[in-house]
């Protein structure tokens, strides 16, 4: 009798302690079912870069498009949610501006690289304005298959000169673009070359063809230049002398592009009227006061001794100095 209820008692001791290992493994068990992946650590919103190849940089304000609608800041296929960064707005001069990307994507030369802005409303001063790049929003890859976002690039327009002196003597005021108005916005430096150091920026004139020794990109124009049969005092030359000079190319010097003829077979008296006139200084002299003088072009540098502008994958955002988007291109 004494066994068999010994045999009872160690047969419900055995059944309670299962119970009560079946409700520690069910309690483990609802801790999974009911937290989903918010108890692993493996959660959509903790996704490290080592899972995703790209990540849109949360840092970055959303840039609106051209239509108004917002970029960037948020991964593809988003709704577009805020991302708590203040968004930019429209400059009143985004109607008026015009953002052309240049050769942009072609060159890494910082004295060669350029944009170039048209206006199509009234003067505007530009000075002030800032060109920035899109490096800030592509990822670079680092070890173990991590990445991280760059700095974006910036510069701001500074002043120049409406009218580029040959004595390197220049009055520096702000930028101002007429109706109409073009800017090839260079990202390198100016040039310090002979005959003078240019080390502004500054509108183009009609004589600028003879700046020959200045790599602009893209060249001056060489069409523009007085014709050298119909400058001032051809008529005291001689028959040979005009002769020669009607097959002259405008904004071209001989004593350098034809500098074998001009040593041996020019009087001294063609030779001066050519110094005299045929060059920079001389075009300037001649020709500052007439009407058609200035062009509607300016030349702008940033300064800036290394490329700017990707080859490709690249975002162009011009802001105006309250911060506003006048323009964006991308290629």
């Amino acid at each position: 009798m004494r066994s068999r209820e010994q045999g009872f008692v160690k047969t419900l001791l055995f059944g309670i302690i299962a119970i009560f290992l079946l409700l520690i493994v069910l309690a483990v068990a609802s801790r999974y079912i009911g937290g989903g992946l918010s108890g692993t650590g493996t959660s959509l919103s903790n996704l490290s870069s080592n899972d995703y190849s790209y990540r849109a940089n949360p840092l970055l304000p959303n840039l609106p498009d051209y239509d108004g609608s917002s970029t960037g800041g948020s991964s593809s296929g988003s709704s577009g949610g805020s991302t708590g960064s203040s968004q930019p707005g429209r400059s009143p001069y985004a109607a008026q501006i015009d953002l052309w990307t240049g050769n942009a994507g072609s060159t890494a030369q910082p004295y060669e690289e350029h944009v170039t802005i048209r206006n199509t409303g009234n003067p505007v001063s530009i000075t002030g304005w800032t060109l920035t790049n899109g490096k800030g929003t592509r990822p670079i890859e680092t070890s173990h298959n991590s990445y991280v976002y760059p700095t974006t690039d910036s510069a701001v327009i500074g002043q120049g000169t409406q009218f580029l002196d040959p004595s390197g003597n220049f009055v520096i005021g702000d930028i101002v673009l007429g109706a109409g108005d073009n800017a090839i916005i260079t990202t390198g430096q100016p040039f310090s070359q002979f005959p003078f150091s240019i080390y502004t920026s500054f509108r183009e004139n009609k004589c600028a063809g003879y700046l020959e020794n200045y790599p602009f990109t893209p060249p001056m124009s060489t069409s523009l230049c007085p014709a050298a049969a119909q400058e001032e005092g051809t008529r005291n030359v001689t028959e040979q002398c005009y002769d020669y000079l009607l097959y002259v190319n405008r904004c071209s010097n001989p004593e350098k592009t034809d500098k074998k003829r001009f040593d041996e077979t020019l009087t001294s008296q063609c030779k001066a009227f050519i110094r005299e006139h045929l060059n920079y200084p001389g075009c300037v002299s001649y020709h500052r006061s007439d009407s058609d003088f200035s062009l509607k072009q300016w030349r702008v540098f940033l300064g800036k001794n290394r490329e700017l502008w990707a080859s490709r994958r690249e975002t162009i955002t011009l802001y105006d100095k309250q911060g506003l988007i006048v323009d964006q291109v991308s290629y």
